[in-house]
């Protein structure tokens, strides 16, 4: 077991970049690994950091989302959720996001912590939020291609009825927060 090689990161050779517009920007790579093979193309997503909001009103009641995706082309329920605009801090684009989305303001808004969107090929990461307090300020501000009906759902089994998974880390990073605020 000692004469495994353990594992190391890739050295870049070559990248080439094969789209870059508003919708996506993908490269590229050759590559070598730690046993010298030619690893190519290995493509590579560079999306913006996303953050993925899970709000609750001043009842403690989810607000969740119904939205078309088209990468599945599904109606799903989700939470409050974009990208994070350059130079912008993920607490502020969560904010940005619950009001555009909602027409909400939170009270309170606490960070979950990050993740890797997709490690394997993604370099972004998806930053999580719970967002206590919300209530309603203004009217929804959605992008041109946005149509989102805006829901409220019980906390507690909001969970089963998610099925874009860092959506339901972000429930699941929020549920283990609130439990653990109520233990203490």
């Amino acid at each position: 077991m000692n004469d495994v090689l353990r594992p190391s990161p890739w050295q870049v050779v070559h990248s080439e970049r094969i789209v870059a517009d508003r919708w996506i920007d993908l490269r590229a790579d050759t590559c070598i690994d730690a046993q010298g093979r030619t690893i190519s193309p290995y493509y590579v997503l560079e999306p913006a950091d996303w953050v993925t909001v899970l709000a609750l009103d001043e009842n403690d009641r989810a607000i969740a989302l119904e939205e078309y995706r088209h990468g599945a082309g599904v109606v799903g329920l989700g939470l409050v959720g974009g990208a994070v605009d350059e130079g912008e801090d993920p607490r502020d684009a969560a904010l940005r996001e619950l009001r555009e989305e909602t027409g909400c303001m939170a009270a309170e808004i606490i960070d979950l912590g990050s993740t890797w969107a997709n490690w394997g090929n993604q370099t972004n990461r998806s930053h999580h939020f719970l967002a206590r307090g919300c209530r309603r300020v203004a009217d929804q501000s959605l992008d041109d291609t946005e149509m989102i009906v805006v829901r409220t759902e019980d906390l507690e089994d909001l969970g089963a009825r998610l099925e874009q998974s860092y959506h339901l880390l972000t429930w699941l990073k929020a549920m283990n927060h609130l439990r653990a605020e109520r233990a203490s």
